[in-house]
């Protein structure tokens, strides 16, 4: 008896043991619902009774062309199919939610709109698969709905021009992953790629430049013939064909029309609307901003872009236009006679005034047509109508300024969304420098804690940007959308943000699909992060690094290179005194694909307070407001056209006898160290003493390197130490962008 019972208890728990197991089993689901019960069953199918109903044409196509890529498996449209699909509005599913259940016999996708029903068969193509043949669907109940409305991806094909299929297979991309807002980057400095009928030379002269252009990809063997013009434009019959096509895929398209900057493709064509003592300009073939800016002072540029949006607005129905309104150099308004008079008519007490009114007269245009503008946030200064929306890139300021206001945000801030950065660090990535690696994008936190709680609802949504200076041909866009776009979807679809572990395997079990469709996405990343957390009241800072690849971490703290002999990574630590971090992980083979380095040094000036006479630009504080003083060397402060000027506090009398300052010099990347640098120091904060002096000047260089400028003086006591380093101002004359406005970086003052 006592035999019998014991293995009745062992079949029971046997049975229990392999029940839990089904209920647990992980499911590929990226991105992964709101809510998701398994009872533990697998629907089985032959692979001839895989049919559908309730679905139309366009979403069929797009299942069938799916499964047949990714499983080679025929989905069949029937009256009687096994897989039903419903609108229901009076069920109690908000707009694009839907939910999936999975039982022995069927599966039912109910939703209240059609929007809705593409997305329980996106989640339900990731259910299905194949085992001996037959088919497998795990029994499930799934209630999902989106997090955000605005789930967006950015493309923009003014630097590179794209074909209408290659838009499209971008759009299945976006749909496959719930991505809804397609930002569409037409126009640039580069290229007017919309065809507008009262305005033809926009696209006979505009559509076209010389070169294909872009030295660096020319350098890596990216570019084609660099000798025969190059270019290209959507019809708008292409247009509408597009605007369709998205439709389908419940997409909506925010046409990007660049003003009042930006503009120089345009203005080649058209250069009545240029400031008339401007001088010429060209259709540009490199990066960077020229100096192509519509006249704020004529009133005929004005109804060239009410007409430019006019037709713009025809051809895109959906509720915003996008003006651009980043990085307009004014130098040519302060210069031009119409502008100043314009300035004074309008009141306008400098030309970013100027700007504030020629944005106001695009919004108020837009507006009585029924459509809201949305621009990068560079708009907000000047103030903007509560209906105008923003997006975010310079960092989360810009968010966080526009929310508290009562606008609404897009957040697509440069780091991590902007995709057209590298994800890991193969020389042959194509891509800006800069690294955003998966785990960055997935890790971001998209609302910023510092709005208040109750403006938090105007975030709207979260949009990851391609931009394509370094990506001429699709196949680089899809290497750096593929596996971020993973990120991206889930962080704008899902409710909650799950532990990278998770998400990571579920990238990877998700890969090989994407494989299928001929997609070389970019390979994860053995880059190091490290992050540094000081502790400035106790001289210390915590250290800690964050990878993808969950495989050993080799470090030093004295500069020299790790090797497989060095500490191995086990969790944060602390320092307190100075140390030159350099951390990596190898590959299979031995190698390493980079290694990461952070210095750190805490001298005298560690985390005391200072202030810039001049403002570092959103997108390059440095970590935050000790950006200088932070003790760690490599991430900088960036002022544009302005002087580095900052007098720090050291909180009380100091002895000091060293200053050390240092700088960025990346000509190509419009980034010049100082002409000259300074060194005062007072005891008072009225009187100062210089005790150093440099300079350097500006030499002709296309190297990237640092530059320092030590001085070691009589020692004395004093309170502050106030550094001004003179700006180049704007690019010189040997400069691909010779008189475009430069950049200059610092990213420590050491004072000991």
């Amino acid at each position: 008896m006592r035999i019998k019972q014991l293995v009745t208890a062992i079949i029971a728990l046997v049975f229990f043991a392999c029940t839990e197991k089904k209920e647990e089993m992980p499911l590929n689901l990226i991105p992964y619902p709101a809510e998701v019960t398994q009872s533990g069953g697998v629907l089985k199918l032959k692979a001839d009774e895989l049919s559908i109903t309730g679905l139309d044409e366009a979403m069929f196509d797009l299942l069938r062309k799916q499964l047949s890529v990714e499983q080679n498996l025929e989905l069949l449209s029937s009256e009687n199919g096994v897989i039903k699909c419903v609108v229901n509005q009076q069920a109690d599913i908000v707009p694009e939610g839907y939910r999936l259940t999975v039982d022995k016999q069927q599966v039912i996708i109910e939703a209240a709109d059609k929007g809705g029903l593409l997305y329980g068969t996106q989640t339900l193509r990731q259910l299905i698969r194949m085992s001996n043949n037959a088919i497998e669907i795990p029994q499930v109940v799934i209630n999902d709905a989106p997090r955000f409305a605005w789930r967006g991806m950015h493309f923009d094909v003014s630097r590179h021009f794209f074909t209408v299929e290659e838009i499209k297979q971008f759009l299945d991309y976006m749909a496959m992953n719930k991505l809804n807002t397609f930002h569409w980057h037409l126009v640039d400095d580069q290229g007017w790629r919309l065809e507008i009928k009262k305005y033809p030379k926009l696209t006979e002269v505009g559509a076209w430049r010389e070169n294909v252009g872009f030295t660096a990809n020319q350098e890596k063997g990216l570019n084609q013939k660099n000798t025969e013009a190059y270019g290209g434009y959507y019809t708008q019959a292409d247009v509408r064909e597009i605007v369709a096509y998205a439709s389908e895929r419940h997409i909506t398209i925010v046409p990007e029309i660049e003003l009042p900057g930006h503009s120089a493709a345009a203005l080649v064509a058209y250069p009545e609307y240029y400031c008339d003592n401007a001088g010429d300009l060209e259709i540009w073939d490199q990066a960077g901003v020229s100096a192509g800016v519509y006249c704020a002072g004529k009133e005929a540029t004005f109804q060239f872009l009410e007409d430019v949006l006019t037709e713009t607005m025809e051809l895109f129905p959906g509720e915003f236009i996008h003006i651009g309104g980043d990085e307009t150099p004014k130098d040519t308004w302060l210069a031009c006679p119409d502008c100043r008079r314009r300035m004074k008519e309008e009141k306008a007490h400098d030309e970013h005034e100027l700007q504030s009114y020629f944005v106001h007269r695009i919004e108020q245009f837009l507006n009585k047509h029924n459509r809201r503008l949305i621009g990068w946030d560079e708009i907000l200064d000047g103030g903007l109508a509560q209906s105008a929306a923003v997006m975010s890139w310079r960092g989360v300021a810009g968010g966080v300024k526009a929310a508290e206001a009562g606008h609404d945000v897009v957040m697509t801030p440069m780091f991590p969304y902007y995709f057209n950065h590298t994800q890991n660090h193969l020389s042959s990535s194509p891509g800006h420098p800069g690294i955003r690696t998966l785990r960055d994008v997935y890790t971001f936190p998209s609302i910023p804690t510092d709005i208040s709680p109750d403006k938090r609802k105007h975030v709207i949504g979260v949009q990851a940007n391609m931009w394509s200076e370094y990506m001429p041909k699709f196949e680089h866009i899809e290497y750096n959308l593929f596996p971020r776009v993973y990120a991206i979807s889930e962080v704008a679809w899902s409710p909650e943000i799950r532990a990278w572990d998770d998400f990571y395997a579920r990238v990877q079990n998700t890969l090989p699909y994407i494989g299928k469709y001929g997609v070389k996405p970019g390979d994860i990343s053995y880059h190091v992060r490290i992050n540094v957390e000081p502790d400035y009241a106790n001289q210390s800072a915590g250290i800690e690094f964050v990878t993808e690849r969950s495989i050993p971490v080799y470090y030093t703290t004295d500069g020299t290179e790790p090797t497989k002999q060095s500490k191995v990574y086990e969790g944060a630590f602390v320092l307190s005194e100075d140390a030159h971090i350099k951390a990596c992980q190898f590959k299979e083979d031995g190698s390493t694909t980079y290694i990461s380095e952070k210095e750190i040094i805490f001298h005298k000036a560690f985390g005391k307070p200072y202030e810039l006479k001049y403002a570092y630009a959103p997108q390059y504080d440095g970590g935050g407001k000790y950006g200088l003083t932070n003790g760690f060397l490599g991430v900088e402060v960036g002022v544009e056209e302005k002087p580095i000027d900052l007098t720090i506090d050291m909180g009380g009398l100091t002895e000091v006898s060293y200053i050390n300052s240092r700088y960025k010099n990346a000509p190509m990347s419009w980034v010049f160290g100082p002409k000259k640098v300074i060194y005062e120091v007072s005891a008072d904060g009225k009187e100062f003493k210089q005790v150093a002096v440099f300079e350097p000047g500006v030499t002709e260089s296309d190297v990237d390197e640092v530059v320092q400028y030590p001085a070691t003086f009589e020692a004395v006591q004093v309170r502050y130490v106030r550094i001004v380093a003179e700006s180049v101002g704007i690019c010189p004359a040997w400069h691909p962008a010779a008189g475009g406005k430069a950049w200059l970086f610092s990213d420590e003052v050491i004072v000991k």
